[in-house]
């Protein structure tokens, strides 16, 4: 099996969160509350991670997902609905 390096699979999975995006100002929250939220120290590392430039960390998408109350699936990673 071929393995396949950190930036290829940064290509791959590390997009733009759209929906995410949208929901958060939905619901009338800042990128600094959440930041907040999933305990990192200041907006512009989540400005980052909603922007596609870094990717998030599989307890960041629960506790996203688990105050959205939508699907980890949904959110991060059904990027063509």
């Amino acid at each position: 099996m071929a393995r396949i390096d950190k930036k290829t699979l940064k290509e791959i999975y590390v997009h733009p969160q759209t929906k995410l995006k949208a929901l958060r100002i939905n619901n009338g929250l800042t990128t600094a509350e959440m930041a907040e939220l999933i305990g990192l120290k200041n907006r512009r590392q989540y400005e980052q991670k909603e922007r596609g430039k870094a990717p998030f960390h599989d307890y960041e998408m629960y506790i996203i997902s688990h105050k959205f109350h939508v699907s980890i699936k949904h959110l991060f990673y059904d990027w063509d609905t």
